[in-house]
């Protein structure tokens, strides 16, 4: 089986980079409203949360939201060592938050994630974010990528 390859322009791939922004700043400022105009809204949405089973369908996805949110803990986000690959209607943006407790505390945890995106009518929609923590023993196979966006 052949390796496919990513078609992709750069128009694409910051129209991607736009919509995985807007979910972390829907996600830093607990804006649940904000949240449910990220995801595609479809069947298969799923997220997984860092040690959590999958939650699957854009109800059970939106909840999983509004519990957190309604926490009323914030975090401050850094994403790192982003990827982005651009498959026709679908594209993946493979990255790591760092995350701490508020604008600059000290790193609480780094979570690899994969969000999946979907391009709509409305442009590219989320329909799975898949967040793993990264152990401290962990050292990273490829040289981490220099761009770095910050969410507080």
């Amino acid at each position: 089986m052949s390796e496919s390859k990513p078609m992709q322009s750069e128009a694409e791939v910051r129209a991607v980079l736009a919509a995985n922004d807007a979910f972390y700043r829907a996600f830093v400022s607990g804006d649940a409203l904000r949240m449910d105009l990220v995801w595609a809204g479809h069947d298969g949405d799923a997220c997984i949360h860092p040690g959590a089973e999958a939650i699957i369908g854009p109800i059970n996805v939106q909840n999983s939201w509004r519990r957190i949110f309604g926490s009323g803990d914030r975090l401050s986000i850094r994403v790192s060592e982003l990827r982005v690959d651009v498959y026709g209607p679908t594209a993946k943006v493979h990255l790591v938050e760092n995350v701490s407790t508020g604008a600059g505390s000290s790193l609480v945890a780094r979570v690899a994630c994969t969000n999946l995106f979907l391009r709509t009518d409305e442009g590219w929609r989320m329909t799975l974010h898949h967040g793993a923590i990264i152990s401290d023993d962990h050292e990273p196979e490829l040289d981490p990528d220099p761009d770095t966006s910050e969410f507080n």
